[in-house]
């Protein structure tokens, strides 16, 4: 049995009492810190650091690199593919200062200063108040806590959508932002086909305010084990797949039963709903809220784009895509890329290579972590002696 397969039977027997980050990271002998963060508005969101590996023998000082989750995903999904594969391990091992954070309403964030889960109140909010809130929130603290000036930056999907509000919308970030890393960025949504915008999409917008693709312990537990028989493994692989667009031949099947452990990990429903309405209006905007509700909120009838020429990070924008994302579809990537004022282009040649692939592939490492962290390591060597 190798190394890698006996951790992950460890992590599955693991799976009966329930997993979370700081557990994974443990698992590995990695060590953990978990921090609080508060935003402007009274959410408290929980982030897990990395702060070394036994690999790295540098002492002192590690340049910082904020992780940020898709939608139904949490810091879980960073971890699942072990050491071996996992972009925040191997960034870790690197010499990287790694910090994997949780938006509002996932489960690691679901405290509020005033309101409580239960209140439709709390779910008030889309992927704009997680960029230009959460994220911000995040930078902030993390440079706060390591006396750092800038830092890196890694998203999937609508990770990289909060980053990009959050640039757009706040300028005074771009500084602060070293190098910003975008896998399969959901920005421009036109030609995207998954579910949630074909056979739900109907059910998705008629929802009120509310919680959306909960994590319930339990269930998620007794899924994780029925995934986990191999004779079920090969539905629960599918469906997963197909949820977010369609079958990849890729995808490292041995992590089924942890995602199927840690996923969902829950959204509002304003935040899928933001996502339909960008399919329609095939713009980069913010949440529309009908007519009336748009005179009030913005003062106008519709809802105003993104100002995509504010997106000026230290160092190009690096977005890695491919022909076969179904979720962010190659002329959606394209149409970004030429609305931001420097972009580096990482296409993506392998057939078949679709929107999980991006973190979840049998080989990510050397397809997207390695590049990466080549990345980070150019910029680290361009400003050396030092990396504040």
């Amino acid at each position: 049995m190798s190394y890698k397969t006996f951790i992950l039977l460890c992590l599955y027997i693991d799976l009966a009492k329930g997993l979370i980050t700081s557990e994974i990271i443990a698992s590995h002998n990695y060590p953990v810190e978990v921090h609080t963060v508060l935003t402007r508005d009274g959410y408290y969101l929980d982030a897990f650091r990395i702060p070394g590996s036994k690999f790295c023998q540098q002492s002192g000082p590690k340049p910082a690199v904020l992780f940020q989750h898709g939608m139904s995903a949490s810091s879980d999904v960073f971890l699942l593919n072990g050491p071996q594969d996992s972009l925040a391990f191997m960034l870790a091992d690197a010499c990287f200062d790694v910090w994997l954070s949780n938006s509002r309403g996932t489960r690691y964030s679901r405290r509020h200063v005033s309101l409580d889960p239960s209140n439709k109140a709390f779910w008030r909010f889309s992927w704009h108040e997680i960029g230009t809130e959460d994220v911000a929130a995040f930078i902030d603290y993390i440079l706060d806590t390591t006396k750092q000036r800038a830092l890196h930056f890694l998203g999937h999907s609508q990770g990289c959508t909060t980053l990009v509000v959050l640039l757009s919308m706040r300028p005074e970030y771009n500084k602060l932002v070293k190098t910003a890393v975008l896998l399969a960025p959901a920005v421009f949504m036109r030609h995207t086909s998954t579910l949630s915008q074909t056979i739900f999409r109907r059910f998705i917008m008629a929802m009120p305010d509310k919680e959306y693709m909960y994590h319930n312990r339990v269930f998620n537990k007794l899924l994780s084990n029925v995934c986990g028989l191999f004779i079920a493994r090969v539905f629960c692989t599918t469906f997963y797949l197909i949820s977010n667009g369609k079958i990849s031949k890729h995808l490292n099947t041995s992590v089924i039963p942890l995602i199927a452990a840690t996923l969902p990990a829950g959204v509002s429903t304003r935040q899928p709903k933001h996502f339909i309405q960008l399919t329609d209006s095939g713009k980069f905007r913010q949440f529309d809220f009908g007519i009336v509700r748009n005179l009030i909120h913005y003062k106008s009838l519709e809802p105003p784009d993104y100002t995509l020429s504010n997106v000026r990070p230290l160092t190009p924008v690096h977005i890695f895509y491919s022909d076969d994302d179904s979720s962010t579809a190659k002329e959606d990537i394209q149409n970004f890329a030429a609305r931001v004022p420097e972009a580096v282009m990482h296409r993506i040649s392998t057939p078949g290579w679709h929107h999980t692939d991006f973190v979840h592939s049998m080989t990510v490492a050397d397809v997207i972590n390695k590049p990466v962290i080549e990345i980070y390591r150019s910029f680290e060597r361009l400003s050396s002696p030092t990396f504040t």
